[in-house]
């Protein structure tokens, strides 16, 4: 006999994934109220992604898990392309630099990430997080969510919500429910993937054999792991690519007759497909929910991390008053044509990858070993320059604004800077949790302490002071944290201005305005926001608060 119990929260997450088991540690933060819950037994046994990106880490480090993570990575490995099995390599993808603050991109296994992520729920009293719980269905009103959910005994409970997000899947039950389809490419390929343990390869970058017969993608990870994923041909069944026979000899030129500790076989139909739309009132898709990436660009999961960051700090402001609930219609406007651009990115790569032919194969590595001639072109692929940057033109950004090369809409970067006191961290451990005010330059010439219009106060937005390398002198400046920049990573990208950089609590530059023009841009922000504040807030002084 099954009983109806209640409960109510302020956030109801479905399905602890890498994109549910972030948002949940972002509300968690800021102590929202938040019920996650997943169908599934606990977070993952077996490896599914394996490549974490330098966005998705300073992600980590907003939530304050970024050393856990790191333990379980491989940092900063590339791709080196060949022929074939003991072929030439003709192509290096290698990147180096450190723009947002960690390596490009890193190899790692998502039951340990996972694992880090559901542990760093229990540093917060308003998250609860239940496996073994299905969602049935659900409603919902202009006042909240209603659904109906049934527990591992199955016992129903009714949950009341303001918010509903689907973190649910490929197939998600919320999307069927709210009748959304999946649009988009007509995509779709099958690959065998095998993942092994006790690896005794040294060699830590990916290697990918792009050879017409049987394109191949080797990707190293942590403790000894390496995955490898074979091109699964039509009329190629599961039963016959999966038997022990065929996975020696499709192994074989890669590991030799050496014993190879499988831990895991499967075959993957991958596809390219965006939901019609991310949001119906409350609820939302995030994740694979809401775009399906092809693997060949490493980005599906971390294209599901920068949903969970960018729909988590609206969800947070709106449920404590910085913004109205119309901010969160930017969700889908400003991350929507990010992801679709990753899926045209892997759908591309997939080309050089797999190529059809072997004549497309020869001709693929032949312009490779021409760019290779070039250094303008070899740079551009080498340190990964090809990948699309995140970059909003339209939501809760000022459409217009420049500083230097930094643009309104862009992801500011993470140097790291150093203090009054000679300590040395990345940026974002000054700023903490939310908004950011910055000025960069001569100290003589900043005036961010002057700054009065009611919105900084309203955002409580941090103030911080940077100055370039050749100031000998820190002052103090009431109200502001000054930093010093003595790499200079700033001078290129910011030059020298009076300008002052609002930053968001995802690291995106909401505005860039200067002294003069402060009312303009606050009321811009304001009516992006949604939000009103009293007169006479604007002739109060705006001391933030400093985050712990």
């Amino acid at each position: 006999m099954t009983t109806l119990n209640s409960f109510s929260t302020q956030v109801l997450i479905i399905g602890a994934g890498p994109t549910g088991l972030t948002l949940a540690n972002l509300l968690g933060q800021a102590n929202v109220d938040t019920l996650i819950i997943d169908r599934k037994p606990g977070t993952v046994t077996e490896p599914r992604a394996v490549s974490i990106d330098d966005e998705s880490l300073r992600t980590m480090q907003a939530i304050g898990l970024d050393e856990a993570v790191l333990r379980d990575v491989v940092p900063g490995y590339g791709v080196h392309y060949f022929t074939r099995a003991g072929g030439r390599c003709f192509g290096k993808v290698e990147p180096t630099g450190k723009v947002y603050g960690f390596p490009k991109r890193n190899a790692f296994r998502q039951p340990l990430f996972e694992n880090t992520l559901r542990t760093g729920l229990e540093r917060f009293a308003s998250v609860t997080a239940r496996f073994n719980h299905e969602l049935l269905e659900f409603t919902q009103d202009p006042h909240g969510v209603r659904a109906l959910v049934r527990d591992a005994d199955g016992q129903l409970i009714d949950v009341k919500a303001d918010y509903l997000v689907a973190c649910d899947g490929g197939r998600s039950p919320v999307r069927k429910q709210l009748g959304i389809e999946m649009v988009g490419s007509s995509f779709s390929s099958r690959w065998l993937v095998v993942d092994t343990d006790q690896d005794d390869d040294p060699f830590w970058q990916t290697r990918v054999y792009c050879d017409a017969r049987r394109p191949v993608v080797e990707v190293p990870g942590p403790h000894r792991t390496r995955r490898f994923e074979f091109l699964v041909k039509p009329g190629e069944t599961d039963e016959q690519v999966l038997s022990a026979t065929n996975l020696q000899a499709w192994l074989r030129p890669y590991k030799g007759d050496a014993p190879v500790s499988i831990v895991r076989k499967t075959v993957y139909t991958f596809h390219a497909r965006v939901a019609e739309r991310w949001q119906v009132d409350r609820v939302f898709l995030a994740g694979d929910a809401a775009h399906l990436t092809p693997p060949y660009a490493g980005q599906g999961m971390n294209s599901g991390i920068r949903d969970a960051h960018n729909l988590g700090w609206k969800l947070i402001g709106v449920l404590n008053g910085q913004l109205a609930a119309s901010a969160l219609l930017s969700y889908e406007s400003e991350r929507r044509e990010h992801a679709w651009a990753l899926i045209k990115l892997a759908l591309n790569l997939g080309v050089v990858m797999a190529p059809a032919t072997a004549l497309r194969a020869r001709l693929i590595s032949t312009a490779f070993m021409l760019i290779g001639l070039v250094p303008p072109l070899r740079d551009y692929f080498l340190h990964m320059r090809f990948k699309p940057k995140p970059r909003f033109t339209k939501g809760l950004v000022l459409p217009e604004g420049k500083v230097g090369k930094l643009a309104c809409g862009q992801m500011f970067p993470q140097p790291m800077l150093t203090d009054a006191q000679g300590h040395a961290d990345l940026l974002d451990a000054t700023i903490g949790a939310g908004f950011a005010l910055i000025q960069y330059g001569d100290p003589a010439r900043l005036r961010l302490d002057e700054l009065q219009h009611g919105l900084w106060n309203h955002l409580e937005a941090k103030r911080i002071l940077i100055l370039p390398a050749h100031v000998q002198t820190q002052p103090s400046i009431p109200g502001c944290t000054v930093l010093h920049d003595r790499e200079d990573a700033l001078k290129a990208l910011l030059g020298d201005t009076e300008k002052c950089v609002l930053l968001r609590p995802d690291r995106y530059v909401a505005a860039i305005f200067d002294m003069a023009s402060q009312r303009q841009a606050a009321e811009s922000l304001q009516s992006l926001f949604g939000i009103a504040l009293p007169t006479a807030s604007e002739a109060a002084p705006n001391i933030a608060p400093v985050y712990p």
